[in-house]
């Protein structure tokens, strides 16, 4: 038995309203489609579809869009270039590799990775004058193996590494 609820009535009345009201519209216009003026997100969104693919096989990128990656790559990190030119990482990797070109670090475009850093490499100094090793003050200041090696370098704290007295350091009794 089909059950009769008045609210699914009344939702499919409205889509039908506007329905008809679509199409008094069109038939006002003779039945002509209308033509709504679109715009690209950037210059380059035309080489989106260029040579990309075709019948569904994957082809080769379109070597004038490969020509701007190269001119304009080292000047931009991978994620600026993707977004740019609507690549895939994949695609970039092949055309820097191609033309052996590297693209601009991405951590140097982000000047607040060193707001912390003077209070760091202060902390660094005292843990490692007190007598903690590499491993143990990354554990106490909680920063990254990658974090600790920056400062480090950049800062050109000098830490020697020490042995951690495993079976290595010692004698054979």
């Amino acid at each position: 038995m089909i059950s009769m609820e008045y609210g699914t009535i009344q939702h499919k009345d409205t889509e039908r309203a506007w329905l008809s009201q679509a199409m008094a519209e069109f038939e006002q216009r003779k039945g002509l489609p209308q033509t709504l003026p679109i715009t690209a997100r950037c210059e380059d969104i035309e080489t989106l579809f260029n040579n990309r693919t075709q019948a569904g096989r994957h082809t080769e990128l379109n070597t004038s869009m490969e020509d701007r990656v190269v001119a304009a790559g080292p000047t931009l990190t991978r994620a600026q270039a993707a977004e740019r030119f609507h690549l895939s990482m994949a695609d970039l990797n092949a055309i820097a590799d191609r033309h052996g070109f590297k693209f601009k670090r991405g951590y140097t475009t982000n000047q607040t990775y060193k707001e912390g850093d003077a209070g760091l490499v202060e902390r660094i100094t005292a843990l490692r004058d007190v007598g903690l090793n590499r491993a143990q003050v990354m554990k106490q200041t909680g920063m990254s193996y990658d974090r600790f090696h920056r400062l480090l370098k950049d800062y050109s704290i000098d830490f020697p590494k020490r042995s951690n007295g495993g079976y290595a350091g010692r004698k054979a009794s």
